[in-house]
């Protein structure tokens, strides 16, 4: 195994997983795989690892709890989750408890897990580059107080050594910044990037007695499309629909990939009927799209799933559940449709 590739850790107690990671990562990273978290955390102190990623369920210990742990010993290795459990509440939980990177879902897509893990291992890069950086201005400040007899000789050279570390570190942060806050397929908010602004609106909203609604989307038998005209075309796709998403949103409403082929919509100072026009006109536009197959031209929908603040939920879980409920309703119904929670069953607008 060449020395230069990123080391990543895996563990996961399903052993087929492990072994099915090895071979797609073959030449890519150097991966060791360990089933049991509690040797996984006495590995990463005896061996320097990049990014470490973690299944969410397993027998002794949760995904979210080894991870914690994780980033209290090495808290500059990127975190990824890997899991087939989709709960709202534990999704939130790995962002919230062990500050996890990304959080892919099984079965995994195989281009798209290794974008993630390339990413974080970009990451990882970033936060021990702005580290040193912060250590070395921390260290020439503490060198200049014992020098303070010097200053007068050396302000002009300090200034201008100063100012360098302060732009390279200000474009670490930029970085880094984009890196957290974008999705790098389609350009709109990273997952973690459309929660965080999905509960600052809803704060806003709990604050000053306003209106709020919440959309989940799902591009209609993506996975067929993915499948029959490949990923490179299926990626297009995604990306072309986001920027259909933008065009046609205010820009005080949010878009984020939530994950996979699905996005979360976030309208400030709205109510449902004006959520649903929204919507209607959202999922026209894309009706309407043409997509470039490898044969022929093709057509996707979406079904989108409503659910208003304060009637629907009053937290982001309550609100991610009702809207995800209604999506399911959507789908159940025929696809390319709008559904939105009622406080009792709920109503529709079908094409």
């Amino acid at each position: 195994m060449p020395e230069h590739l990123p080391k990543i850790l895996v563990v996961d107690d399903e052993l087929e997983n492990l072994s099915a990671l090895e071979r797609l990562v073959r030449g890519k990273f150097d991966m060791k795989g360990m089933q049991y978290p509690e040797s996984a955390l006495e590995e990463v102190e005896k061996n320097d690892y990049q990014v470490v990623v973690s299944d969410l369920r397993m027998p002794k210990m949760l995904g979210t709890e080894f991870l914690a742990l994780l980033a209290k010993k090495k808290p500059f290795i990127s975190r990824v989750i890997l899991t087939g459990h989709t709960d709202t509440k534990d999704i939130l939980e790995a962002i919230n408890r062990a500050e996890i990177y990304r959080y892919v879902t099984k079965p995994w897509d195989n281009e798209e897990l290794l974008t993630v893990l390339q990413q974080a291992f970009t990451h990882h890069l970033l936060l021990v580059k702005n580290q040193e950086l912060i250590q070395e201005l921390k260290e020439k400040n503490e060198n200049l107080s014992s020098k303070e007899k010097e200053l007068s000789n050396l302000n002009r050279t300090l200034e201008e050594k100063v100012q360098e570390r302060t732009n390279e570190l200000k474009q670490a942060n930029e970085k880094l910044h984009e890196l957290v806050m974008t999705d790098s397929l389609t350009k709109v908010y990273a997952r973690r990037a459309i929660f965080n602004r999905f509960n600052e609106e809803i704060d806003r909203a709990s604050r000053y007695n306003r209106p709020l609604v919440a959309a989940m989307v799902d591009v209609d038998n993506f996975k067929s499309f993915n499948d029959h005209e490949g990923h490179v075309l299926g990626d297009e796709a995604l990306k072309k629909i986001a920027q259909t998403f933008l065009t046609n949103l205010r820009k005080s409403d949010a878009v984020g990939r939530y994950g996979g082929e699905e996005f979360l919509i976030v309208l400030p100072e709205t109510k449902i009927q004006s959520a649903k026009e929204i919507a209607e006109r959202l999922r026209i536009n894309i009706e309407k799209l043409v997509f470039q197959g490898q044969k022929e031209e093709a057509f996707l929908t979406v079904s989108i799933g409503l659910a208003a603040y304060p009637d629907h939920g009053k937290s982001s879980e309550e609100l991610l559940a009702a809207a995800d409920h209604a999506l399911y309703v959507a789908k159940q119904r025929g696809r390319n449709q709008i559904v939105s929670e009622k406080s009792h069953g709920t109503f529709f607008i079908k094409s």
